[in-house]
């Protein structure tokens, strides 16, 4: 049984208050009155008022769906893979360890050099410049020397990138 409360703030529904437990004209607390008594079904379930009633639908199964299992790769081919991508990280990292430090760039500072018998300009860039990469070294030294190719002549002397970055 459900009795509804009149109280100064307004109503209230109290749930499983019977006959015997509350009587007409006397509130459960001082001040409110019993209003109304009903019956409550047991099955019924209460739902709030600017709650819309459920639908009545139809529970159906869902239909299997047919998807293709793939089947799993040999363990050998995945770790072949987890290499691949392993040494592919090395690489960029000892890349990017020669960029920041320095041995990717040419020193700024110049001399002057002769160019001994049997050297080549790799020759030269690599004892004028060791620790730089040769061949951004002679780039650069064709560059100081406004030189056409890579031909030099024993005891040319050659304006060189000197040192170190």
């Amino acid at each position: 049984m459900a009795v509804v409360i009149g109280t100064r703030n307004g109503f209230e529904l109290v749930d499983g208050a019977g006959a015997e437990d509350v009587a007409l004209g006397v509130g459960l607390r001082p001040g409110p009155r019993v209003l109304r008594r009903f019956e409550v079904p047991e099955k019924a379930v209460r739902r709030p008022a600017g709650r819309p009633r459920p639908l009545a639908v139809r529970e159906a199964a869902p239909e299997p769906a047919a998807c293709e299992v793939r089947p799993r790769r040999h363990p050998a081919l995945r770790f072949a893979a987890q290499a691949a991508v392993a040494a592919a990280f090395c690489a960029l990292l000892s890349l990017l360890f020669l960029y920041v430090s320095g041995a990717t760039t040419v020193p700024e500072r110049t001399g002057v050099v002769h160019v001994q018998v049997g050297e080549t300009l790799w020759d030269v860039a690599e004892r004028s410049a060791p620790a730089s990469d040769p061949d951004a070294v002679v780039a650069r030294i064709r560059e100081l020397n406004s030189l056409p190719g890579t031909d030099v002549v024993p005891g040319q002397s050659l304006v060189v990138p000197h040192g170190t970055p």
